[in-house]
């Protein structure tokens, strides 16, 4: 049986583009040959056929000379529209002028004779040569970079979004301009920024943009290809140790590239640097937790601690110990319990009032180095405990920055059930750690900084990872992403032993506006930390506080012994059986005290509905005690209220209920005692001696807030 033998056809499997993109690539390279082969031919023809007109030729010459020139400037044209690079236009601006010259010169000389048909021959294998040698190796190279953008404006619709310079630091950092052409917006870029992120195969909130504010066409887009904070940075100590708070920002990290983070607290500074000068600004620190919150407020606390000019207040009612231990040598005023909290902010208003007046009386409108008064920095750790629903938070934000004062509020969700909404409108800066949910950080931030791209969704994956906005800082830098220095804690607590010696003690005025508040208050003066590996010792200990230096009046008396509370039990050695005896002897005692009934019987015959006999006439009364001559006059009665509250103030007492001042109400000589002490306790609200506790466990109390003797 014969054999058939068939031929196999070749399929091609290549896709469509792939085909495409063959067949261009070889009209790229045999075309210029197949120009320098057939172009002799077509040229001597029209030689031929006008060169015994001269006006035919003449008019020949000037078409072909235009017609190369229109050519050359459309060429520019869609070179233009394509993007392409200045190398690639050059190229075509040769050609298309070389083979212009070629065809106009060999038109009127033609190219029958061995001179022009080599000068023809040599120029056209030239140029051929030089196109051949550019599609081979220029074309491979800017194919990988040139053009991600071309391709991303066909499919992600960027077409009237031209890119412009396109620069990178050398640190992860490219920027770029784009202007947006044919009425094209920013918002039209903004809205395909997680397309171009997903494209570009980056994530979200890598890539963040500004809008010039003169022409809303030229945007300012930010990639950020690489996290060059992964690592972190090393803590390099005090940004400025010795000097005033208002002479240089403090610094408390580094931005993605390389940038210092910077803050400025006190609004106007002698030498600002980069940062503007201008008001105070009150700030949120917000984050979950685990965010590097703490770390941040404990540099921000060491800075301080090394400066001169410069007082710290920190309020944690939460764990104080363990947010500000490594540093709390260095805060002038550390404040651990709600009660005490309440009662600061109660207190600050009189202390900002006494400042202002004091730097009024200066001529000066807001605090400035040198005017006497120490600036005060107040930092509210887990202050949901005292910003939700307090009237005096709200107003002392409102005024307190003209007086000298920086307060942060530190919480891990500002929203409106952990921070009144008046408060958080008069706190513009903001701290921005990492959230659960990004879109949190509108509490925080301002709107420019989450319209540019801001986006902190990392919750406690990256510590320390921030966005930071306002004290100063330029508005573009405010959606770029920084970290706070890695700081050990021995290192913070050795940096502020150090900077003891150069601290400024608290002014007269802000000192005698708090009080024996102030003057009562416990102070640290060795750090919290960590036992080292074979380290002796106890934990150290409260230091009694230190009375302020004046600076600005007269001293202050000097502070009475804190209040130490009642005495503690030494149960350690008793045992179990001991106490078990104890406590059965007391039990047979109270049953002894109930069977001695010294009438018995006496009422068993009553019953609910009988009337008692009265007493006879000659039964015993009994009485209180107790004669006219114990009695106060209104006067009396007042001083002993006053040296009573005195007493406790000394003592250390914080509140108290009117039971508490029962004794002296009834020896009051008056008819009606009650109305008595409620004209006393109005008179003691309005001077500010006393005020109400409005916490939910204080109903009925009131706080001292300072002695009505002083």
């Amino acid at each position: 049986m014969a054999r058939r033998f068939s031929k196999s056809k070749t399929i091609d499997t290549r896709s469509e583009d792939e085909q495409q993109q063959d067949r261009a690539r070889r009209i790229r390279f045999i075309g210029p040959w197949a120009i320098t082969a057939l172009g002799p031919v077509l040229v001597e023809g029209g030689h031929l056929a006008i060169a015994g007109n001269p006006a035919a030729l003449a008019l020949a010459t000037l078409g072909i000379a235009g017609t190369g020139a229109g050519l050359c400037k459309f060429l520019g044209h869609l070179d233009s529209k394509a993007k392409r690079d200045k190398d690639t236009v050059r190229l075509h601006q040769v050609n298309t002028i070389a083979v212009t010259a070629a065809v106009t010169i060999g038109t009127i000389t033609g190219v029958d004779t061995a001179a022009t048909a080599g000068a023809w021959a040599l120029g056209g294998i030239g140029l051929s040569l030089a196109n051949n040698l550019w599609s081979s190796f220029h074309k491979k190279g800017s194919e990988k970079g040139a053009s991600k953008w071309e391709k991303l404006e066909a499919e992600i619709g960027l077409a009237k979004h031209e890119l412009k310079n396109p620069v990178s630091n050398g640190k992860g950092t490219v920027i770029a301009q784009v202007e947006a052409k044919d009425g094209a917006t920013a918002d039209e870029l903004v809205r395909r920024i997680p397309a171009l992120a997903s494209a570009l195969k980056i994530g979200k909130g890598r890539i963040t943009h500004t809008v010039d504010d003169d022409d809303s066409s030229l945007i300012t887009m930010r990639v950020q290809v690489a996290d060059l904070l992964k690592e972190g940075f090393p803590w390099r100590g005090p940004s400025a140790f010795g000097a005033s708070i208002g002479d240089v920002p403090i610094r408390i990290g580094r931005y993605e590239d390389g940038e210092d983070l910077l803050l400025n607290l006190v609004g106007i500074l002698r030498d600002p640097g980069e940062l503007s000068n201008g008001n105070v600004e009150h700030a949120i620190s917000m984050g979950t937790n685990g965010a590097g919150k703490t770390q941040g407020n404990q540099l921000i606390v060491t800075e301080c601690g090394t400066r001169t000019e410069v007082s710290v207040v920190v309020i944690d009612c939460s764990k104080f110990q363990q947010d500000f231990g490594p540093v709390r040598h260095g805060i002038d005023w550390p404040i651990d319990k709600k009660d005490a909290a309440r009662r600061f902010f109660k207190l600050l208003p009189n202390a900002i009032e006494k400042r202002t007046d004091y730097l009024a009386a200066k001529g000066l409108s807001a605090w400035e180095p040198g005017c006497g008064l120490n600036f005060l920095v107040v930092i509210g750790e887990e202050a949901a405990d005292f910003a939700a629903d307090n009237e005096h938070y709200q107003k002392i934000l409102r005024t307190a920055r003209a007086s000298g004062m920086w307060i942060l509020t530190s919480l891990q969700r500002a929203t409106h059930n952990n921070m009144d909404t008046d408060s958080r409108a008069n706190s513009p800066a903001g701290l921005c750690f990492g959230l659960r949910d990004g879109s949190d950080a509108q509490y925080c931030l301002p709107d420019e900084a989450i319209d540019a791209g801001a986006w902190p969704q990392w919750g406690n994956r990256k510590p320390g990872y921030l966005y930071a906005a306002g004290m100063g800082i330029p508005e573009d830098r405010w959606h770029v992403t920084a970290r706070t220095e890695k700081a050990a804690k021995r290192d913070l607590a050795e940096a502020i032993n150090a900077g003891a010696a150069i601290r400024t003690p608290l002014d007269t005025i802000t000192a005698e506006a708090f009080g024996d508040l102030y003057v009562n208050r416990t102070k640290y003066d060795a750090p919290l930390l960590p036992k080292e590996e074979g380290e002796g010792g106890t934990p150290q200990q409260a230091a009694p506080a230190a009375a302020p230096t004046a600076t600005a009046t007269a001293p202050v008396a000097p502070a009475a012994p804190a209040y130490s509370g009642p005495p503690d039990e030494e149960m350690d050695g008793v045992d179990e059986e001991t106490m078990a005896a104890e406590v059965e002897e007391l039990n047979e005692m109270l049953k002894n005290v109930l069977d001695e009934d010294p009438e018995p019987g006496e009422y068993d015959h009553l019953r609910i509905e009988d009337e008692i006999e009265p007493p006879a006439d000659d039964a015993p009364v009994f009485e209180l005690g107790g004669d006219d001559s114990d009695k106060l006059t209104s006067e009396q009665g007042r001083q002993a209220l006053y040296e009573r509250l005195d007493q406790w103030v000394r003592e250390g007492k914080n509140s108290f209920a009117p039971r508490d001042v029962t004794d002296i109400v009834i020896r009051v000589g008056l008819s009606d005692t009650k109305r008595w002490f409620y004209r006393q306790r109005d008179a003691l609200l309005e001077a500010g001696v006393i005020s109400e506790d409005e916490s939910d466990e204080g109903f009925g109390k009131y706080d001292i807030l300072r002695s009505p003797l002083s």
